[in-house]
């Protein structure tokens, strides 16, 4: 063979060598059981927190007085309502700072202030609007109140019957205060305060409503919608005879009473009192021998505050926790696909049977014993379904936590709010972990691995299963440091990153031609791989570290895991900047751009 022949044939065999070699890497089965998946992402970026203007906290007081006869022997001088225009003096003159001011006298409750409106109705007036005539109006009406009841009870003492207006009062002002704008985050913030103030007792014994019942509490549970909603009580008596103190409480029966001794019934009035405030989570107040009326050491809160840290929590809703190779929650109800597979629910669909309540919810109170169905099928007429939701909050999630607002009724979060509990930890993340989103249950252990709820949810681990050997493998990674001092808004960044964030592959998501909307059946809407990631961020404000949580999220679903071996966003890297972090519901397409 001629020199060129030999060159020629050794170029062929080399040829086939590479192609051979190439065609091996591309094609070898083994790629998908030997080589891992590269399906870990990256969240970077800032964010900051809420600055002291963002966030108004308005403050609601109550001031519920005894307007009874007996009140002009026990106060004569009027010194209640001085103490009363002190309190508004030093309030601040915020447009949020507002006061209710009723009296109460037999069966009688009179409000002395107005909501100006419109329309124009009893209520909370803006202390800010109160100038000296308003206060001097004020103080007229309260100390000439004459009650117009010509009832044989109009100079009885009644005190279910004011509890009850003031309860009304506060639950009316909560719900307008929801259809206003941003009226889902001041309520978060809304704080009550109710002063009542009596020198004796009810005419009737009502300590079965009272202490036994739920006069005052049901005022202090309006705190579930609220911030805080407390209820302080003041005892009055200064009258100007001095009282006997020695008395025969021993009955003409041989038995014993209070023996008519008014020194024993006052004590025992003020003891009342002091029950009511300990049950409305207030504070008690009792004023004698002549001690001026107070209001101002009863503590209100401030209307701008500054915001710090409670939590940060990345979570994968598509990825069950622990991040299980292989395994997916498409639909992000709970349930992982191939369960569904078994369950004959749909991957695809939160809400298999459309009934208000998401498959997750449904499998697991069903094998508890709860009678729900999540595969049955709706009737012409509306029924088939398992009742208890209603069909205008089907398919609703209010507060966007991951939870359908029918399914936070049954399991008890609140559906307007992402962190029920107020621990940092959205209700969401919390039912798909396995904790309390109506508990404080964070900072326990139950499956006693070393690792408390909080750093399981935080990693994306299983707080109740004990999978520490999998920590360096499966658990997220987060790192935080300040960015620069605080901003002359009061605002602290922060840079963050949270690494190993595990993408699942899910499924591609085809229509069925049912309760998904009326797509024709087959239709692929959406590829298969896509995850729907969260990162959310609780902040407190800094004055009171039991103060409910402002929860700011973001969240991407355009992330991808490697199907066919590349991963969306190729580089791993999602980028946050601190405007992604909203209240309520994010937006779900922003920018994959590489960090720099």
């Amino acid at each position: 063979m001629s020199r060129a022949g030999r060159w020629w044939a050794l170029c062929l065999v080399g040829f086939a060598v590479v192609v051979a070699c190439t065609d091996s890497y591309l094609y070898d089965p083994r790629r998908d059981t030997d080589v891992p998946a590269d399906r870990a992402v990256a969240l970077d970026g800032r964010f900051c927190t809420l600055g002291a203007n963002e966030v108004i906290r308005p403050i609601k007081i109550i001031v519920a007085m005894d307007a009874s006869q007996s009140m002009r022997v026990s106060d004569p001088d009027g010194v209640r309502a001085t103490a009363l225009v002190d309190l508004i003096e030093n309030l601040p003159q915020d447009e949020e700072v507002s006061i209710a001011v009723m009296l109460f006298a037999g069966s009688t409750t009179a409000f002395l202030t107005q909501n100006p409106g419109p329309p124009l109705e009893d209520g909370f007036v803006q202390v800010s609007r109160l100038d000296a005539t308003a206060k001097a109006i004020l103080t007229e009406k309260l100390l000439t109140f004459r009650n117009t009841d010509t009832s044989p009870n109009r100079d009885s003492t009644d005190f279910v019957k004011p509890l009850s207006d003031i309860y009304s009062l506060i639950n009316t002002d909560i719900a307008r205060a929801r259809q206003q704008p941003s009226g889902s985050d001041a309520l978060a913030q809304a704080r009550y305060s109710v002063i009542f103030l009596s020198d004796g007792k009810p005419t009737n014994n009502q300590d079965d409503e009272l202490i036994r019942g739920d006069a005052v509490v049901r005022i202090r549970q309006l705190r579930d919608l609220v911030e805080d909603v407390r209820f302080n009580t003041v005892h009055v008596f200064n009258p100007v005879q001095p009282v006997p103190s020695v008395c025969d409480l021993v009955a003409e029966d041989g038995g014993f009473g209070d023996g008519g001794c008014p020194l024993l019934i006052i004590n025992q009035n003020a003891d009342r009192l002091e029950k009511m405030a300990t049950l409305g989570g207030g504070n008690f107040r009792d004023f004698r021998n002549n001690e001026p009326i107070n209001f101002l050491n009863f503590q209100f809160g401030q209307v701008r505050r500054a915001f710090i840290v409670k939590d940060f929590v990345a979570s994968n809703f598509s990825a069950p926790p622990g991040s299980p190779l292989d395994e997916a929650d498409t639909d992000g109800d709970g349930l992982s696909d191939a369960r569904e597979y078994e369950l004959g629910t749909n991957p695809n669909l939160r809400d298999t049977d459309g009934d208000g309540f998401s498959d997750g919810v449904e499998v697991y109170f069903r094998d508890r014993g709860v009678q729900f169905d999540p595969t049955q099928v709706a009737q012409p007429d509306g029924g088939g379904l398992d009742k208890g939701c209603p069909p205008a909050l089907r398919g609703v999630d209010t507060d966007c936590d991951g939870l359908l607002d029918c399914d936070e009724q049954f399991i008890g979060t609140n559906a307007t709010l992402q962190d029920s509990d107020g621990d940092g930890v959205p209700d969401g993340m919390e039912w798909r972990g396995g904790t309390q989103g109506s508990s404080k249950d964070l900072d326990e252990d139950p499956d006693t691995d070393g690792l408390t709820n909080r750093s399981e949810l935080r990693m994306h681990m299983r707080p109740l299963q004990v999978d520490t050997a999998n920590l360096a493998s499966d658990a997220y990674r987060y790192s935080m440091e300040a960015d620069g001092p605080v901003d002359d808004q009061g605002r602290q960044c922060y840079r963050f990153r949270v690494d190993n964030v595990l993408l699942a592959p899910t499924i591609a998501m085809i229509a069925d031609g049912g309760v998904d909307g009326g797509v024709d059946a087959g239709t692929v809407q959406r590829g298969a791989g896509y995850n729907d990631i969260y990162l959310s961020v609780a902040m407190l404000p800094a004055d009171d570290p039991t103060a409910r949580t402002l929860v700011r999220t973001f969240r991407v679903d355009s992330v991808r895991y490697p199907v066919g071996g590349i991963k969306s966003p190729p580089n791993g890297v999602i980028r946050v900047n601190p405007e992604d972090f909203v209240d309520g519901c994010p937006g779900v397409a922003p920018t994959l751009s590489p960090v720099p």
